[in-house]
């Protein structure tokens, strides 16, 4: 992955496109955490399947908890530490 802002934009689109958030909501949300947002436990898996799954990355069980700019900037450092 390239950098937090290009992962927090593919965060975003599934957010909205596979979860099925308000893309106005989501735009806006960087210091909102996916519970924040509404993301159920579903939602929860759907992220992980689409965005941590096909680099290898677990993903944290806080994450639930966290902002969506976190876990964007958690998935970049945990990509770029593979490398």
């Amino acid at each position: 992955m390239a950098t937090t802002s290009t992962t927090l934009s593919k965060l975003r689109t599934v957010l909205t496109e596979h979860i099925g958030l308000d893309q106005q909501t989501v735009s806006g949300a960087g210091d909102s955490s996916l519970t924040e947002l509404g993301v159920d436990s579903i939602g929860v898996i759907e992220l992980e399947k689409e965005l941590f799954e096909p680099h290898g990355v677990d993903m944290p069980e806080e994450a639930p908890t966290m902002t969506i700019t976190q876990i964007a900037a958690y998935l970049d450092g945990a990509t770029r530490s593979e490398d």
